[in-house]
């Protein structure tokens, strides 16, 4: 047997076992906590895909170093198509991009598609004595360095959204990191802090219950699930800031075309699902329009690059 009908037939094999999958159950890696936003729209989607793909889709918690470990759980995978990644803006493409140490980028993953969008939310605690993104800008220009805002450690996507809103409103704020969120928002609460970034779902019941204000949200359009609420570049002093918790599904590399194929359809009729669609939408998810695996490969490169540009204004120490 020829080494060119060996190759030939090996790449035969392969194009079938791709047409017949899945034919065992699909283990969706999730690198974060169970139980938290991210976790929840993570088994929301499995159970979806689980009934279109006709097979059991499993979610497995993998969390540590800033999503790293669950990325590279699945980088290490078989491209078979029964290991893939939840992943988000931080593990996908904040973490590598902060850290060279994460061991990948966005082009070791094979993209499929992108399944969920949260907005980041700016808020205030209410003594600042602020309502405005407006009367934000103004008081910070006013006292450079003096106006603190919270974030969940120096590389986070809340640092990198902290960058973003500081230069397009030219203004200097006091960046403070905390290990949690839980401790930023205690600190929000009580008044020992001024500003914090926070993902919408969360800061939706303390904007509505008077006990923070919120000055807008980080993203091009307002919100499904709160339409009150304007974004941050409807101000005068604001433009062109959009930092948003997306959620995707995306596979070890060189994953087959026929498994990718597959799965896109699969994620497309659940985000066409109106059912659905309003399910996540009271959460607080921004409406998901479908997109072809290249499509959204395209945008994590463009994602990859803003972010690098963005790199530079961290303040890592």
């Amino acid at each position: 047997m020829t080494k060119t009908f060996v190759t030939l037939a090996l790449w035969a094999g392969l194009s079938t076992a791709a047409q017949a999958w899945p034919e065992k159950p699909i283990t969706l890696v999730v690198p974060n906590a169970a139980g938290g936003a991210a976790d929840n729209l993570a088994r929301s989607m499995a159970e979806e895909l689980g009934k279109r793909l006709k097979t059991t889709v499993v979610v497995e918690n993998v969390a540590g170093a800033s999503g790293a470990l669950g990325a590279q759980k699945v980088l290490r995978a078989p491209a078979d198509g029964y290991t893939l990644l939840f992943g988000t803006t931080s593990d996908m493409v904040v973490t590598p991009v902060a850290n060279t140490a994460a061991g990948y980028t966005v082009k070791d993953f094979t993209p499929i598609a992108r399944v969920g969008i949260t907005p980041m939310t700016l808020m205030a605690r209410p003594g600042l004595g602020v309502t405005t993104v407006d009367q934000l800008v103004t008081l910070a220009r006013s006292k450079p360095g003096a106006v603190s805002i919270g974030v969940t450690g120096n590389v986070s996507l809340q640092a990198f959204g902290v960058v973003a809103l500081t230069r397009a409103a030219g203004i200097d704020l006091l960046s403070v990191p905390y290990k949690g969120g839980a401790p930023l928002a205690n600190d929000l609460l009580g008044g020992q802090l001024d500003l914090a970034l926070m993902a919408l779902p969360g800061a939706l019941p303390h904007a509505r219950s008077g006990k923070l204000q919120a000055l807008g949200v980080l993203a091009e359009v307002r919100a499904v699930a709160a339409p009150e609420l304007p974004t941050v570049n409807e101000s005068q002093a604001v433009k062109g800031v959009s930092i948003e918790i997306w959620a995707a599904i995306a596979g070890p590399s060189k994953l087959p075309p026929a498994v990718v194929d597959k799965l896109n359809a699969a994620v497309r009729e659940t985000l066409l699902d109106k059912d659905f669609s309003e399910r996540r939408a009271k959460l607080g998810d921004m409406p998901v329009p479908p997109t072809s695996a290249a499509e959204f490969g395209r945008f994590l490169l463009a994602e990859e690059q803003r972010y690098t540009a963005l790199a530079s204004g961290l303040k890592r120490e």
